[in-house]
């Protein structure tokens, strides 16, 4: 039993130690954001309606912050899908995508709307995910699961200075 404690003490010590906190790392003077539908740069029609919608589940779900309208707002979340590109990795006998990836890389700036100062500004952030036909994936399926973990890498590099 002296030997569980022990072990769970030093645990503890070591979490304490490195840093870590179940709390957000954002910055504690930012409570607010308003996210607007990112721009699209893309040939691809309605990405940034998708893309938008992950952003916004994922700041929810891992920040303190509150999602608000422009006129209630700390901060602004402004993006922009940049690049869609989709290789084929694998074709079936007939030529057809048997494995694809979709790769989508953004821009995004995090602006405080108090003071005009930027508070991230990160371009070129990739993102790939791969789908396989007969799984009965798409290239939607792809897109979907990129924008999950894109808004993942987000969110990081918004709590990465902080």
């Amino acid at each position: 039993m002296r030997l569980l404690w022990l072990g769970l003490f030093t645990v503890s010590l070591l979490l304490a130690a490195c840093g870590y906190t179940s709390r957000s790392q954002l910055r504690q003077n930012v409570n607010t954001i308003y996210i607007p539908i990112l721009d699209n740069h893309t040939y691809r029609r309605g990405l940034e309606f998708d893309l938008t919608n992950a952003l916004k589940n994922e700041i929810l779900f891992r920040t303190r912050l509150k999602i608000v309208d422009k006129d209630h707002a700390d901060s602004i979340l402004y993006g922009a899908i940049t690049d869609v590109k989709k290789l084929i990795l694998l074709e079936d006998p007939k030529a057809n995508p048997a494995e694809a990836a979709m790769t989508i890389i953004m821009d995004f700036s995090w602006v405080d709307l108090r003071t005009g100062r930027i508070i991230v500004d990160k371009k070129n952030i990739t993102q790939q995910a791969e789908f396989i036909a007969k799984r009965k994936e798409d290239e939607g399926t792809a897109e979907r699961e990129a924008f999950v973990d894109l808004a993942e890498k987000v969110v990081n590099l918004m709590e990465e200075n902080w």
